[in-house]
C-alpha cells in the first residue's frame, strides 16, 4: 500500500491538512501525520498537537521527531498556512527530508503556502 508523511505544525491552515490527509486515506495511501515543533531540536511532547490557522487543534500521529525512518514513505506532503509554512520552512529537517525526497523522486506535495519551502 502506498504510504504519505503528511507534516503538520502551529499556524497550518486546517483546511489543507485535513481535506488532503482525508483524500488520500480514501484513495487507498496509508498516511502518517507528524507535528513540526515551532522549536528546533525540541523535545517531543507527549501529545503532539498543533493549533491551526482558525485555532483548531489536530492531535498528530507523531511528533517528526519520534518517525523512525521520514524517508521510507512514498510521498511528502507539506500544507500551507503562513505560520506553519514559516515553521516548516525554517525547520532543517523538513528541508532535508524535501531535498531527500527530490533527489530520489519521490512524490512532494506542497499546498499553497507550503510552496515556501523551495
Amino acid at each position: 500500500m502506498p504510504s504519505a508523511l503528511v507534516l503538520i505544525a502551529n499556524g497550518t491552515e486546517e483546511m489543507e491538512f485535513v481535506i488532503t490527509y482525508d483524500t488520500l486515506v480514501r484513495a487507498g495511501i496509508s498516511c502518517t501525520s507528524a507535528l513540526v515543533n515551532d522549536i528546533p531540536d525540541s523535545i517531543p511532547t507527549p501529545s503532539p498537537v498543533a493549533k491551526c490557522s482558525r485555532g483548531v487543534k489536530i492531535i498528530a500521529d507523531k511528533d517528526l521527531v519520534d518517525v523512525e525512518d521520514p524517508n521510507a514513505f512514498d510521498a511528502l506532503i507539506i500544507p500551507g498556512g503562513a505560520k506553519g509554512a514559516d515553521t516548516l520552512s525554517q525547520n532543517k529537517k523538513v528541508q532535508g527530508l524535501i531535498r531527500s525526497y527530490i533527489e530520489k523522486d519521490k512524490v512532494v506535495g506542497m499546498i499553497c503556502a507550503g510552496e515556501q519551502m523551495l
